[in-house]
């Protein structure tokens, strides 16, 4: 049997029930009436009855008084009572004759009409006679309906008991009925329907081997069977999902090996997942455990910088010596270079991080050259081009004689040229000392406010003259920083250098400085012509600057500086509305001291 056909069987029972019960209490309704209809005529039956013998005995109360005071106004009373008596024991006999196994007041009704008839002629004596037998007979009678009245009052209350049992036993037999008919569809019905829900359910949550039981063949057979079908469809495709997975994992597994550069797979909380055949070289085979690549060498400076990748969710490039991770392999040190990407998913959720060990033993080796060369070609060159600058001054001042407009023009070129000279000189001894550890800083506590005060009157004068308004913005009770005075007055001289270079006359440049956490923020904001896009990710480079732009050592310098005190540098420009330079240090929280620079 089919589901619907089961269902429709169970339709079907509850209506049967419902009509059979519907009959049933409608046909005791109708009894019910019935009964109701037999006691009304017999309570009418016994009044009716009752108000003719009251009618009787007050004629025959007339009756003795006319006997013992005869008059002709008592007879017409009595004449007019018996009319009355006769009209009840009419209407008494009428109701009577309804009521079933009552007795009969005909003879009685015959001769009171008869006496009515013959009352004026009648001796009162004779007359008294017969209205005391009437009497007798009627409440004779009033007894017999009265008896007749509790019999029937019985026999009602029994039939109404009677009824309520049998309606109450059809209650209860039709909820029993009910509860049977539910209990089965819930056997017939409920139940596979909810073994299917299960058995799509499992299938659901992946357990593919399950079938659907149901060997009907009406629509929920035919559901049945797509599940079914659904479930092979989609073991299949996981088989052929997992042979693509894992062909794709030997082919991530054999680009990884085949990749020279040492490279190292971490997830999110930095454990080891992947290591190729130049990092398992290069740190061993237990470092495939994120404890045992703690203890081996580098291994805790490539944890951090997977743990800083993975918490800023960008990519991270160490830079610098300090950022260089050194190995020894056999009586030879290499030098790597961290760079950590993160990684993610599809939906962009974070799985991890790779960390990529760059050789850079040579570049190292050639940047130390190049340092050590810029060191010392500075060095010597600057007192030659000191004398210089001092030969050029002293003809500029006419102590050599007099010269010409022309020769002053070509002398007032060579002292820009020769000033020129000098801070490129200055910025590469600087750039060198810093890269070379060979600058101290001193550690200081100093007021935010009183640095851009300082700052903001070294450039007073050349703002002034390029008509630019400079504005400082800083509470007076900010907390103090660490900060070298020095570097930090080299910091702020080419920042507002390049601020005052493109600000046109007319335009503001601002000095801020403001709290966030444990660290104070300082900004440069100019309304100037602003820089490409295309510059901003390289713009600390060394020798990055456009024509024009000074030595291009200034802003790399600025990154150096801070870096060395502990903060962090970044800039935000739009063409034509301005730039703002902005970096961090630290606040301060212990006596100022002296420290090597530091560079990474």
């Amino acid at each position: 049997m089919s589901l619907y056909q089961r269902l429709a069987l169970g339709c079907l029972l509850v209506i049967a029930l419902v009509t059979g019960l519907g009959l049933l209490v409608r046909t005791s309704f109708v009894q019910l009436r019935a009964l109701d209809e037999r006691q009304q005529r017999a309570d009418t039956a016994l009044g009716s009855l009752g108000a003719a013998q009251a009618s009787v005995a007050r004629e025959e109360v007339l009756a003795d008084r006319l006997v013992a005071a005869p008059s002709r106004s008592g007879m017409h009373a009595l004449a007019l009572q018996s009319a009355i008596s006769q009209q009840r024991l009419d209407e008494a006999r009428a109701v009577l004759g309804s009521l079933r196994s009552a007795p009969s007041i005909d003879a009685v009704s015959r001769q009171h009409a008869e006496l009515t008839l013959r009352m004026t002629g009648m001796p009162l004596e004779a007359l008294q006679k017969e209205l005391e037998q009437i009497d007798r007979t009627v409440a004779h009678a009033l007894r017999d309906v009265a008896n007749l009245r509790s019999t029937e009052n019985a026999q009602i209350e029994a039939s109404r008991e009677s009824l309520r049992a049998r309606l109450i036993a059809a209650s209860g037999a039709s909820i029993v009925t009910a509860i049977a008919i539910c209990a089965v569809m819930l056997l017939f019905v409920i139940l596979p329907l909810r073994g299917v829900a299960m058995a799509a359910r499992r299938i659901g949550q992946g357990d593919l081997q399950h079938r659907v039981e149901w060997r009907s063949g009406d629509h929920l057979g035919i559901i049945a069977s797509e599940i079914n079908r659904m479930a092979v469809r989609l073991r299949d495709l996981r088989e052929t999902e997992s042979g693509r997975r894992q062909m794709e994992q030997q082919l991530s597994d054999a680009v990884l090996q085949s990749i020279f550069e040492p490279i190292i797979v971490t997830d999110a909380k930095g454990r080891v997942l992947k290591l190729n055949q130049a990092s398992t070289q290069l740190l061993g085979e237990a470092a495939t455990d994120r404890m045992a690549l703690a203890n081996t060498p580098g291994g805790e400076k490539i944890l951090e910088a997977v743990r800083g990748a993975v918490s800023m969710q960008r990519a991270l490039a160490g830079e610098g010596e300090a950022a260089l991770l050194p190995m020894r392999i056999g009586d030879a040190e290499r030098s790597y270079r961290l760079r950590t990407t993160p990684m993610r998913d599809g939906d962009g959720k974070l799985l991890g991080a790779v960390t990529v060990l760059e050789d850079v033993t040579e570049l190292r080796d050639i940047d130390r050259f190049k340092t050590r060369f810029l060191s010392v070609a500075s060095q010597k060159l600057r007192d030659p081009l000191q004398r210089l600058h001092l030969a050029i001054y002293a003809l500029a001042r006419g102590h050599a004689g007099e010269l010409r407009p022309l020769q002053m023009d070509i002398l007032g070129g060579a002292q820009q040229e020769t000033e020129n000279l000098e801070t490129l000189m200055s910025d590469l001894i600087e750039v060198a000392e810093l890269e070379t550890g060979r600058r101290d800083l001193k550690i200081e506590r100093l007021r935010p406010l009183d640095i851009l005060e300082r700052a903001a009157q070294r450039v007073d004068d050349e703002a002034a003259t390029r008509k630019i308004e400079i504005e400082i913005k800083a509470f007076a009770d900010l907390s103090l920083v660490s900060a070298d005075r020095r570097a930090l007055q080299s910091v702020f001289d080419n920042l507002l250098g390049n601020a005052l270079r493109y600000t046109p006359p007319g335009g503001q440049i601002r000095l801020e400085a403001i709290e966030a956490q444990d660290r104070i923020q300082f900004q440069v904001r100019d309304t100037g012509r602003g820089i490409e896009a295309e510059r901003l990710p390289s713009i600390f480079g060394r020798f990055t600057g456009g024509p024009g732009d000074g030595t291009g050592l200034g802003l790399a310098l600025v990154r150096r500086l801070v870096e060395s005190l502990g903060g962090q540098v970044a800039v935000e420009s739009r063409l034509g509305q301005g730039t703002t330079f902005s970096f961090t240090l630290p606040i301060a929280s212990v006596t100022a001291s002296r420290r090597p620079v530091e560079i990474g």
